[in-house]
Parts: structure tokens; C-alpha cells; sequence
């Protein structure tokens, strides 16, 4: 695997070792918001948060979440580094529902709209879950849009997960949505209301769910790291089979379950935390 770095869970002991000072490092504070507001593309409306000054980095959140429920312990950390630009998609967080089909190309055309009203012409990216398959739309669609991406916990193929994951999504009813989310949609959206249509937004894309073609995902040029954990929703083997698909392909791997990387709501590690952002970082520079 010439294309392929693995991190193996033992490289992460020292990070767990010293959990008290990662707790402070991760827990330092919110970061300041520096700009926001909602910018109407593609016949829908996104919100966005930036934070932070340099060279642009996109922030793309999972299913069933919003910006801080896939990143809000992360941001700033990342935001000491980089113009952060964080959106919630259609319909999640602060972005209202409406009448346009949802998807992962869709939500791609409209993050790479919103990046030009933005005046960003090239950034770097991070997604999560959901945001992760968005991005790999994103390169494809795009490419001249992007110079690095990471990519967590991301699904490319409905082979990259047991069949028994398929299954759930095609049973999935709002109650076995997880509470935090839930919790987190209420919290958060203008609408409080509508959080029974993000569910059927986010069932609904995983129960069509389209595999990538392995040609467009080849054509995807610039530096990728795939990163999952050793309990992920996709196996291992998806992670290392894409990897190898890609020209500049990296793949690193975390121990924990599949929300354990930075800033989730449902993440209750710091120091896992801080060792994915040392990750991320340290591969986007």
C-alpha cells in the first residue's frame, strides 16, 4: 500500500496519556464568530459561520447534525490555523427546509455556490460522516475548488458497510434517531418544528444512497486523507479500498466508535479529540 499511511491505535497511547491537558487544549473556550449569515443558492438557503483569519478551510458536518454537533469542540483549534467557513446544509442546524430535492450532489452544488458568493475560489476541506461523502462530490464536481481534503468517517459505496446497516436506515423511524441529536436540532433551528423533516431529509439519502462511481472518485487529484475508527459504521476495508483509489490517498485509522473524531456531540473523549485534530492538521499544512 504505497498510497496508504496507517496510524494504528498504539500511536495514539501518548495522546490518551496526557488526557488532562488535551481536556483543557480541546475545552479552551468558544471561538469567536466572525461572520454569518444564511445566502440563498440553488432555489434553498444556507447558513454559514466563518472564524478565524489564513487560507480558507470548509467545514462539512454529518448526517442528522449541524456545524456544532459535528465540530464545535473543534473549531477552535482549527480556527487558529485557518479562515474556518462552516455550513449547515438544507434543511440542518439553521438552514430551513424547503421544497428542493436533498442529496449529496445537491448539497455539493451548494456548498461550491455559497463558496462564491463567499469569494473563495480554492479551500481546504474536512468532512464528517455524511460531509464526508459530500466532499468526495465536492472533488469530483469541483475539483479546482479544493487543494486538501479530509475526509472522516465517510461512506463511497453501499458495499462499505454491513448489510445490516442498510437495513436499519430502511426502518429508521425519529425515535431511534439519537436523543443528542434530537436535542441538538431543537436547541438550535429557527424551527424547532421541522426537526421530523431533517430526519426524512437524512433517511431518505441514505435509503437511495447511490454508490460513487470508482472512475470519478480516481479522478480526484489532490492530497486526500480518509480517516475512520476501528468501530466504524464503514469497514476498514472500504476506508483502505478508496484510499487506493485515489492518486494522493492517505488512511488513517482511530480506535473508538464512528462519532469518536472532533468536536461531535456524542464524542466523550478530549484526548481522542485532540489526536484527530493532530491528525488533521498536521496533514493539511
Amino acid at each position: 500500500m504505497k498510497n496508504c499511511i496507517l496510524v494504528l491505535s498504539v500511536l495514539i497511547l501518548a495522546s490518551c496519556a496526557h488526557s488532562e491537558k488535551v481536556r483543557e487544549n480541546i475545552d479552551e473556550g468558544e471561538a469567536k464568530i466572525l461572520e454569518n449569515g444564511t445566502l440563498k443558492v440553488n432555489g434553498t438557503e444556507i447558513y454559514y459561520e466563518t472564524y478565524g483569519t489564513g487560507e480558507p478551510l470548509v467545514l462539512l458536518h454529518g448526517g442528522g447534525s449541524d456545524i456544532h454537533v459535528s465540530f464545535g469542540r473543534g473549531i477552535s483549534t482549527l480556527a487558529k490555523h485557518y479562515r474556518v467557513i462552516a455550513f449547515d446544509e438544507q434543511g440542518h442546524g439553521k438552514s430551513p427546509a424547503s421544497s428542493r430535492a436533498f442529496g449529496f450532489e445537491n448539497t455539493a452544488r451548494d456548498i461550491a455556490e455559497a463558496l462564491k458568493q463567499l469569494n473563495v475560489q480554492k479551500a481546504k476541506f474536512i468532512g464528517f460522516s455524511n460531509g464526508a461523502t459530500t466532499g468526495m462530490y465536492i472533488a469530483i464536481l469541483y475539483p479546482d475548488l479544493m487543494s486538501k481534503m479530509v475526509l472522516g468517517s465517510g461512506l463511497y459505496s453501499r458495499k462499505g458497510a454491513p448489510p445490516q446497516f442498510w437495513d436499519m436506515m430502511d426502518k429508521a423511524t425519529l425515535a431511534s434517531m439519537p436523543k443528542e441529536l434530537q436535542d441538538a436540532y431543537v436547541k438550535t433551528s429557527p424551527r424547532p418544528q421541522d426537526l421530523i423533516k431533517m430526519f426524512e431529509y437524512d433517511s431518505t439519502r441514505m435509503q437511495k444512497f447511490k454508490d460513487i462511481p470508482e472512475k470519478s472518485i480516481r479522478s480526484v487529484k489532490i492530497p486526500v486523507l480518509i480517516m475512520q475508527t476501528d468501530q466504524d459504521v464503514a469497514t476498514l476495508e472500504h476506508g483502505v479500498h478508496v484510499t487506493r483509489l485515489l492518486p494522493q490517498g492517505r488512511f488513517a485509522v482511530l480506535p473508538g466508535p464512528h462519532d469518536n473524531f472532533i468536536g461531535s456531540v456524542s464524542q466523550d473523549s478530549p484526548a481522542m479529540a485532540q489526536a484527530s485534530l493532530n491528525i488533521m492538521l498536521e496533514f493539511l499544512k
